[in-house]
């Protein structure tokens, strides 16, 4: 891609940005600031150039950038129209409704934006019509189910957007949502009695006709073969496509290239058997017996599986059959499985043309039969392709399992899903950490970017005194992460850190069972010495509910501790005093037996690189980098990082680790820890 020279126009237009950022502007900073809005226009003016001549910005914006304005203002002032992609339906929801509306009100121009996700994100009304007539054999007759859909009629029959996501208690993996949303094979499309109420049609449309579309990475990634149209018809062309957060893109394009399937597929195919089979053709087959087997192989399937007490974990699969599973008996549970499909299928392409919510179903129920064939195809054959599949198991909640196929070659897919913006000719990639070097590699490299026409990379340094603002202990008495004492005991110093800030603290642990043995020892610990203190914990509510809980105690007494994992290492933000402590339980390296991480190890080997870098060594400072960076998030701020793992000051790759976070006072003995929370309980 060659760059357009720029025009007076572009001229006009940067300087329009600065004038907005600049003392006297409409979103200048406080006097004082001076470095922060240098770092912000530098990114601000950036983005100009790349809306001017094309190509593809990478920048990596430290925290406290302002890099969502960044990109935003320079957007909105040159009436760019864009695609704009977040890696979480909570920041879809953050851009929509708080940065969009403040940053058009305060430059007084419009724009027509609007958010759409995946279809099951949205209410079918004709769905819960269906449920609650009693025409949708739910197999619940539970009264908390009733209530819960009654519920949901009441929020639907006024809601003007249909997004599940406004049901108050409504867990994103709740087992109501299959039954009162749609899927491309349920969906009756323009025989539906409820298509002019139809939110999810009423979404596209809105998009269609949007300057600017708010959407989110795993919907830009979507297989073209999973979802029921591609963006180019459901989106208008446009010259910009905008990543925030976009470190995400490279684990998501690895999965987008992969395969899977498990008990969730195999219990929504038996489900909607159940109701689209006697719906429309009731005399022709048994469904209720096709549903019953689906179920029944899917059960099989985990009875075979090891561990099945509900804990979450990968089983490694390379030979013909998964680690620690009998051969004999998994031989004869897949076999079960494609014979409950293959029966499936027959039955619906027999009456297919009776309806055309049963052709859809008799379709996905052919290409579920292929892809189980696929993923359980012989190891040989699939070594025989360039893209090096590996394969996995993974177990979740009891009685859940998915078979899992991908790739670590993230780059083909991303640049596949390029193809469905072809008309962008500006492209924006920004997030907090991309990498570790100024070409950006872990990044650029993965995606296939490096050698790419056009490419510019940027490393924008957190214009925050970190030095000032915070300290970080390793604290070298504690027990290796690997002892099973360590949970407890680090937990008990931290209910000591807490009493004394009176809570105001965040653990980031890198595995739920960690989180639950911590938050357990600390509630022990504060009913011991009678303390009211709150422990929140992830699982007891949703993301939103626990963070708000989090915060209305750092109010007063008696405060609160959150221990959480998993999604709370990114996205959470809790400036001021609301966070003074972040405790993160052992450096996030993946699991010694993660199969992408062993995929990644081996690809490196090959081609001659590090392959304990490349598997684990960058995934750990990435990870890092964005659990640290929940501590400091305004010029203000003060907080101390604990990292309770000595490996960061023993072992050879310590320093590097400790090279990737910002610069921080060290605090190197117990009495220094003490005395320097003392000081900031003394603060406020």
């Amino acid at each position: 891609m060659m760059n357009a020279p720029p025009t007076n126009r572009d001229d006009e237009l940067r300087a329009s940005v600065r004038a907005v950022f600049l003392p006297g502007g409409a979103l200048a900073r406080p006097e004082g600031e001076a470095n922060l809005v240098e770092a912000q226009l530098a990114m601000a003016e950036a983005v100009v150039e790349t809306l001017a001549c094309g190509g593809r910005l990478v920048v990596e914006a430290g925290t406290g950038v302002g890099k969502t304005w960044a990109y935003l203002v320079p957007l909105l002032l040159s009436g760019s129209k864009a695609w704009i992609s977040t890696a979480t339906q909570a920041l879809q929801e953050q851009l929509l409704m708080r940065d969009i509306p403040v940053l058009v009100k305060a430059l007084g121009m419009p724009v027509r934006v609007t958010m759409l996700k995946g279809r099951s994100n949205y209410v079918c009304l004709h769905r819960v019509d269906l449920a609650l007539a009693g025409k949708l054999d739910m197999g619940r007759h539970d009264p908390a189910w009733a209530s819960a859909l009654h519920r949901v009629w009441a929020w639907a029959s006024r809601s003007r957007e249909g997004d599940l996501a406004e049901v108050q208690g409504l867990a994103e993996d709740s087992p109501l949502r299959p039954w009162i949303s749609s899927t491309q094979e349920n969906c009756l499309a323009k025989r539906c009695p409820r298509l002019a109420d139809c939110h999810v049609d009423r979404a596209r449309r809105q998009a269609k006709a949007a300057d600017w579309v708010v959407i989110n990475h795993h919907l830009f990634l979507a297989d073209p073969l999973t979802r029921d149209d591609t963006l180019p018809s459901m989106l208008p062309a446009v010259p910009t496509v905008v990543f925030d957060e976009a470190h995400r893109l490279v684990e998501l394009s690895e999965a987008r290239l992969g395969l899977s399937m498990g008990s969730a597929q195999l219990s929504a195919l038996a489900r909607e058997i159940r109701r689209l089979g006697p719906l429309f053709a009731r005399a022709c087959k048994p469904w209720a017996q096709r549903a019953l087997r689906l179920e029944q192989a899917g059960r099989l399937v985990a009875g075979v599986l090891p561990g099945r007490s509900g804990s979450r974990r990968r089983l490694a699969w390379p030979e013909d059959t998964p680690e620690g599973v009998i051969r004999s008996e998994w031989q004869y549970a897949r076999l079960e499985v494609f014979n409950a499909l293959k029966a499936s299928t027959l039955a619906l392409q027999t009456v297919a043309s009776a309806a055309t919510p049963l052709k859809a179903l008799a379709e996905y129920a052919s290409r579920m039969q292929g892809s189980w064939l696929e993923l359980l195809s012989d190891r040989s054959a699939q070594e025989k392709n360039p893209l090096a599949w590996h394969r996995w198991v993974e177990l979740g909640a009891p009685g859940e399992w998915r078979v899992v196929r991908s790739s670590t070659n993230a780059a083909l897919a991303f640049g596949s899903a390029m193809g469905t913006a072809a008309g962008a000719r500006s492209w924006v990639f920004t997030s907090a950490t991309l990498g570790m070097d100024d070409r950006l590699a872990w990044f650029t490299d993965q995606l296939g970017m490096a050698a790419s026409e056009g490419l510019r990379t940027m490393r924008i340094t957190s214009p925050f005194n970190h030095a000032q603002q915070a300290c970080l202990y390793v604290p070298s008495e504690l027990p290796v992460p690997g002892d099973e004492r360590h949970s407890a005991l680090l937990a008990a110093q931290v209910a000591r850190w807490a009493g004394v800030l009176g809570g105001r603290t965040l653990v980031l642990t890198t595995s739920l069972r960690a989180c639950e043995e911590i938050a357990r020892t600390l509630r022990r610990e504060f009913a011991m010495i009678r303390c009211p203190m709150q422990v929140v914990v992830q699982g007891e509510g949703s993301k939103g509910q626990l963070l708000d809980r989090f915060r209305s105690a750092a109010g007063g007494p008696p405060g609160a501790v959150m221990v959480a994992s998993a999604s709370f290492w990114e996205g959470v933000d809790l400036p001021g005093n609301a966070l003074q402590l972040l405790v993160i339980d052992k450096l996030p390296f993946p699991s010694p037996d993660d199969p992408m991480a062993q995929a990644r190890a081996s690809r490196a080997s090959a081609q001659g690189a590090d392959a304990f870098e490349a598997g684990y060594l960058n995934s750990a400072s990435m990870a890092l980098r964005q659990g640290a960076g929940r501590l400091i998030r305004r010029a203000n701020d003060q907080g101390i990082l604990v990292i309770a793992d000595r490996r960061l000051l023993t072992h050879s790759y310590g320093q590097r680790l400790l090279r990737a976070l910002p610069p921080m006072k060290q605090l190197f003995e117990a009495v220094e820890m003490d005395e320097a929370v003392a000081r900031l309980a003394s603060r406020r």
